[in-house]
């Protein structure tokens, strides 16, 4: 299927899931990297909450990327801006869409 908001993805996506792995007769944790340099779209957007006493900002932070991504809630992706910078953030909540997946993340300087 055709996906029209791929001319959007302007950044690329390394995605790491946590597994089991035995090592020594123990069961523990570690990542591994699932897929490298996939199409993407990150979105930060801030908005204004008024109503409360004192204004704040609100960030919003969003990975778009298509359907045949293997994405999952928890998973650490690296995002690489067209500006050669660097993001590394956990998924939130994932829905799919018509087209494309759309991710809430959260951010690791975010507190």
């Amino acid at each position: 299927m055709y996906n029209p908001y791929e001319a959007m993805y302007d950044a690329t996506m390394d995605v790491y899931r946590w597994q089991e792995a035995e090592v020594g007769g123990f069961t523990k944790q570690k990542t591994v990297k699932i897929s490298t340099g996939r199409p993407c779209r990150y979105s930060s957007s801030g908005q204004v909450a008024t109503d409360s006493p004192a204004p704040s900002i609100q960030n919003s932070h969003k990975l778009f990327c298509g359907l045949e991504e293997d994405i999952r809630e928890g998973d650490r992706i690296v995002i690489t801006l067209r500006t050669g910078k660097t993001i590394e953030v956990s998924l939130g909540e994932c829905h799919p869409y018509t087209y494309q997946w759309q991710c809430e993340i959260k951010r690791d300087d975010d507190a």
